[in-house]
């Protein structure tokens, strides 16, 4: 068994960018990207902290924060206390090319060639009628300081709520688009930067994907026009990472609720197809746990023998 590698407790500047561009999997059929799965990395919540502002300082989601720490409390974690900041990943069950968004997970990841992955958290469309399609299509555009009209459903909600939006926003940090945005294939949808950070990892939006500014200012020259994007719902993920294979869950999407047995039945089948189509002998109370309270988080569901280990003497 693998020991767990707790990193110093650190408080990080809030200029700290948790965005990340990391090395794609060193062996083939391995799923895990980011640090070591066993390596568990945590800073320090300053006096004045709460989760928020930490996954806002370290640019990682809201719901990410929260599900990686459910022993701490979100509005008040207390001055030393250990906060976990999420460093390892299993990749969405797809081709690796492209951009491929996880709503489950409100994270985006970006393929710009076989050795690499660049991910970043971000914030999804609101259930109901503003919620974010599930799609493959395509860049179909790139803005930089882009204007925006808002549509008349978008003007409607807010005049329900008593607050008029302006017809016209002009290009400028104030756009509620920001400085960048990506035209999606899909009419209507963007990728687009936010000044509403606190947003980033909640289901927020009218269904476009909002990005950190810093964050979509370093992912805008990368991407080209005509890049695939692959909108997927896994709140299952099953990968390996060298001979341990892990589970990452997250809750439900509304829109897509499933019983505890039918999530049982996807992660089983997920397992099976990770092993080559056996089923290893798993614990089933690890399995439960992970299923009924999803962390987000890479969690260890299998050792499978490695030639040493099969070799070794018995006694």
């Amino acid at each position: 068994m693998k020991r767990i590698i707790l990193s110093n407790l650190l408080a990080f500047a809030t200029s700290a960018v948790y965005a990340l561009t990391l090395p794609a999997p060193d062996r083939p059929g391995d799923s895990i990207v980011g640090s070591p799965p066993y390596e568990v990395k945590y800073v320090a919540a300053k006096y004045e902290d709460t989760l928020i502002d930490i996954a806002v300082d370290h640019h990682i989601g809201q719901d990410e924060i929260v599900l990686a720490n459910q022993n701490v409390d979100r509005w008040l974690p207390g001055a030393g206390t250990p906060v976990r900041i999420p460093t390892s990943f299993i990749l969405p069950n797809a081709p690796r090319n492209g951009i491929v968004v996880n709503l489950p997970e409100m994270r985006i990841y970006y393929y710009p060639d076989a050795s690499q992955v660049v991910t970043y958290a971000i914030g999804i469309g609101r259930e109901n009628n503003w919620k974010t399609p599930l799609v493959k299509t395509k860049v179909a555009g790139k803005m930089e300081n882009p204007s925006w009209t808002p549509p008349p459903s978008i003007i409607a909600e807010h005049l329900a709520d008593g607050d008029a939006l302006d017809p016209y926003y002009p290009p400028g940090p104030d756009n509620p688009l920001g400085l960048f945005a990506f035209r999606l294939g899909l009419s209507g949808y963007l990728i687009h930067s936010t000044q509403k950070t606190n947003g980033i990892g909640m289901r927020v939006s009218h269904g476009c994907m909002r990005m950190y500014p810093q964050d979509i200012e370093k992912f805008f020259p990368l991407v080209k026009v005509g890049t695939t994007v692959n909108i997927v719902n896994q709140p299952i993920k099953v990968g390996w990472y060298h001979d341990t294979l892990y589970m990452e869950v997250y809750p439900q999407m509304e829109e897509t609720p499933a019983t505890f047995e039918q999530r049982l039945h996807v992660a089983l089948d997920l397992i099976e197809q990770a092993n080559g189509g056996q089923m290893p002998v798993i614990k089933g109370s690890i399995l439960k746990s992970a299923l009924i309270k999803p962390s987000g988080l890479p969690i260890a569901i299998f050792e499978r023998p490695t030639q040493a280990t099969q070799s070794a003497p018995q006694n």
